[in-house]
């Protein structure tokens, strides 16, 4: 009997030995309960410049000379455009002999009404003939000034008919050629102002609150950062895109093109509390759910694998916020779940927490 007994203790400890070394050695982790979680969310838009004009001549007229062309930089005042002042010159030079014959019937008068004023004295001219002399004199001064006004009007309409650019920029679009015909205001040119370029991106409005005028933001354009201070943001809501518009200006030392894409990463906060995991902790259930694995503690002192349905709100390469029938301070395997199954005795390692 003494045999039999020591034979089946031994048997005992031998399969006790068996499933001590059959039971797995599992990574726990400890989520920690957030009241909130932040999304990094990102919006697409362009780059424009600060001003885009569409000029062209106040006058109609043909056009002689062309100095500029599309993608070529210019500096304010920079002569453009001419038109043909042919007409123009030829309407002064007219101008200019009804000037002269206007001096020389004055200077006549003039000396008229001196000889007159001289005879009238003598009792040889009545004061009628003064006054006709007198009132002749004040029509070609009335004549002279409304001379100076057309010649003034002729310099303004030759000034005008050169085109200068408005401001340091890039020509854009060139609409006309030499010898071409415009009308008045008739866009020829679109200018771009140069070195103020701003950013101009859509937002929702319930990320409005999140992008303050005080708050730093940067903006990515071709794989690199600028940092850009938001100018305005838009009264109205874009009835396509339900998203109100932003503008943010750019650094002045910026060598961007105008339509250049350019992203924005705004950080919203939600209110929604619940459990940051590591992607690895979780694995498919079903209903479009998701499960985490809880180590459970039993009452004989081991550990065994309970399922947890969860879903998840959001999810980086790395973490994912959950929401489901997680207990706080509960302990869950953090990696490796195809190796698992619900019910499984496990040996957890040492618990590690957010």
């Amino acid at each position: 009997m003494n045999a039999l007994s020591q034979h089946a203790v031994a048997a005992d400890d031998e399969l006790f030995a068996d499933t001590a070394v059959n039971v797995q050695q599992v990574k726990a982790f400890v989520p920690v309960l957030s009241e909130d979680y932040a999304v990094e969310r990102q919006f697409v838009g362009q780059v424009i410049a600060k001003q885009r004009a569409d000029i062209g001549f106040e006058l109609a007229g043909k056009i002689s000379k062309i100095f500029v062309d599309e993608g070529e930089r210019v500096v304010q005042g920079d002569v453009l455009m001419q038109l043909d002042t042919e007409l123009l010159e030829i309407e002064y030079i007219d101008l200019q002999a009804q000037l002269q014959q206007l001096a020389a019937d004055a200077a006549l008068v003039q000396a008229n009404l001196k000889r007159v004023k001289s005879l009238k004295s003598d009792g040889y001219a009545s004061a009628q003939s003064v006054d006709e002399l007198v009132a002749q004199q004040k029509s070609l001064k009335a004549n002279k000034a409304r001379i100076d006004a057309s010649i003034k009007a002729n310099r303004t309409r030759i000034e005008k008919s050169t085109l200068l650019a408005p401001y340091n920029g890039i020509i854009d679009k060139r609409t006309v050629s030499e010898g071409a015909v415009v009308g008045a205001s008739q866009p020829v040119l679109t200018v771009l102002q140069q070195g103020a370029n701003e950013v101009k991106v859509g937002v929702p409005v319930r990320l409005l609150e999140q992008v303050d005028m005080v708050t730093p933001k940067s903006v990515t354009v071709a794989k690199r950062h600028y940092s850009v201070d938001l100018v305005a943001a838009g009264g109205q809501v874009d009835p396509v895109t339900r998203t109100v518009q932003l503008r943010f200006a750019l650094p002045d030392n910026d060598s961007l093109v105008s339509g250049q894409l350019a992203y924005l990463n705004v950080v919203e906060t939600v209110k929604e509390p619940g459990y940051w995991v590591p992607v690895s902790a979780i694995t498919d259930g079903v209903r479009g759910l998701w499960n985490v694995y809880a180590i459970v503690a039993q009452s004989d002192g081991s550990f065994k694998l309970e399922r947890r349905d969860v879903s998840v709100r959001y999810a980086t390469e790395e973490q994912a916020f959950v929401r489901g029938a997680l207990q706080a301070g509960e302990a869950i395997v953090a990696t490796g779940m195809h190796r698992y199954v619900p019910g499984q005795t496990v040996n957890p390692s040492k618990a590690l927490s957010q």
